[in-house]
């Protein structure tokens, strides 16, 4: 059941039922700010510069790039004796991959931690929805390899390499998640940012930085805070917010409409709270990677436990490279309940999140229209998801309420912002 991503934005999608198009109207209504200021352009009021088009450009959605270090790189490199290197890291893990690889070993910092194993599951989850049952190809989710316990001692005897670059980091041996790389953007996507960002002291250190060739862009459609010319600029996980999204002229609306049906299989399909999860631009090879999936089979159960790796092909050719969103990191989303109780996580998960989401009740004719795209984007495939669970539902224990939780979810953002607004007003008093 592929789900239908509307670029046109209607008001009244022709599929939606006529309740569910009167609560999209009511909502956008209640979320907007009548006469307020605009100080944001819709679009820009001066001519494109050559830096700024390059850059558009390069980070719009499925464009394509021929070559890039990276991929000439990795397309030469002798991989089985490749040393493995860090290429991220968060609160629960590290991200090793070895030059020339499509894969990557996320591993636990602490052994005793499960916090991995709810990323597998919940990624395992999410990642089928997306590619199998509702074949969202707006939003990319890497593919599942499988999950290592630290007793599989025998994959950490036929891994020195990857030992090596851990011992410091991890205590070893630890869990190990392995999955499809985010490959980065490419090099002159890399360049552009540096000389678009950052300082101009700064630009040959960040040049030369070996980090910065592990380059993703977050997505912060929730946020207008950037700020160009930083001293303390990196690639890794480059932040670009709804300012300068809007300055480089990318479609915002696009963007919001793919993130809006992500969440909506998060929420719906997956039934997750999709806490902590990422939206970010990288890329993947044209030519897609396949693979054994013997993940489908898999029955969840509370202790990890080993599962696969899969029998991997990766195509490693990495000469045309897509540009794409993704979303990842799923070691604390949360199961949620099909009822307020669920909704009330799924809205607590938002307030946590970083900025990733449009929010409500701004001035900006920009921010009004991207809060526009999410919703009625949201708002429509999960009621498409909803209601194919209700003609599912032979026993007919979900009931009609459900189709109301999305409304709901919506109303608790716009709540979380009004609050938010009340709180900064009663500061500034």
């Amino acid at each position: 059941m592929p789900l239908q991503f509307q670029r046109s934005l209607p008001l009244l999608p022709s599929s939606a039922t006529p309740d569910v198009s009167s609560a999209m109207n009511e909502i956008l209504k209640e979320s907007e700010l009548p006469g307020a200021p605009s100080p944001l352009p819709d679009r820009r009021p001066y001519e494109e510069s050559v830096l700024d088009k390059s850059l558009r450009l390069a980070l719009s959605l499925h464009s394509t790039s021929p070559s890039s270090s990276f991929t000439e790189e990795e397309n030469h490199v002798p991989t089985n004796n490749c040393p493995y290197r860090k290429i991220g890291a968060g609160a629960c893990g590290a991200i090793f991959a070895q030059e020339g690889k499509s894969v990557v070993a996320k591993l636990a910092k602490d052994p005793n931690s499960k916090a991995l194993w709810n990323d597998f599951q919940q990624h395992r989850k999410i990642s089928r929805l997306f590619n199998k049952v509702y074949q969202v190809e707006e939003v990319r989710v890497p593919k599942l390899l499988g999950f290592v316990p630290p007793k599989k001692t025998e994959f950490w005897d036929a891994e020195p390499g990857l030992t090596k670059a851990a011992e410091n980091i991890c205590t070893l041996p630890t869990h190990a998640l392995i999955a499809e790389r985010i490959l980065p953007l490419p090099r002159s996507t890399r360049h552009l940012l540096i000389e678009k960002y950052c300082a101009p002291r700064g630009k040959q250190k960040a040049l030369a930085d070996p980090a910065n060739n592990d380059c993703l862009v977050r997505v912060y459609l929730g946020s207008t805070n950037g700020k160009s010319s930083s001293m303390f600029f990196s690639l890794r996980n480059l932040k670009l917010h709804l300012n300068q999204l809007i300055e480089l002229n990318l479609d915002i609306d696009e963007l919001a409409c793919r993130m809006g049906i992500a969440l909506a299989v998060m929420h719906w399909g997956a039934k997750t709270d999709a806490r902590d999860v990422e939206f970010v631009l990288g890329s993947s090879s044209t030519k897609k990677a396949t693979l054994e999936d013997i993940l489908d089979n898999i029955e969840d159960d509370a202790k990890p436990r080993y599962v696969g790796p899969s029998t991997y092909h990766g195509l490693e050719d990495f000469f045309c490279r897509e540009t794409e969103m993704w979303v990842l990191d799923f070691n604390q989303v949360r199961n949620i309940t099909l009822d307020d109780a669920g909704v009330a996580l799924a809205v607590e998960a938002v307030k946590l999140n970083d900025p990733y989401f449009p929010k409500p009740l701004k001035e900006s004719e920009a921010e009004k229209q991207a809060w526009k795209a999410f919703t009625v984007s949201y708002l429509e495939n999960s009621t498409t998801i909803l209601e194919q669970a209700l003609k599912n539902d032979k026993d007919k224990a979900l009931g009609g309420e459900i189709l109301a939780l999305p409304r709901k979810f919506v109303l608790g953002i716009i709540e979380l912002e009004k609050e938010r607004m009340t709180r900064r007003e009663g500061a500034n008093a």
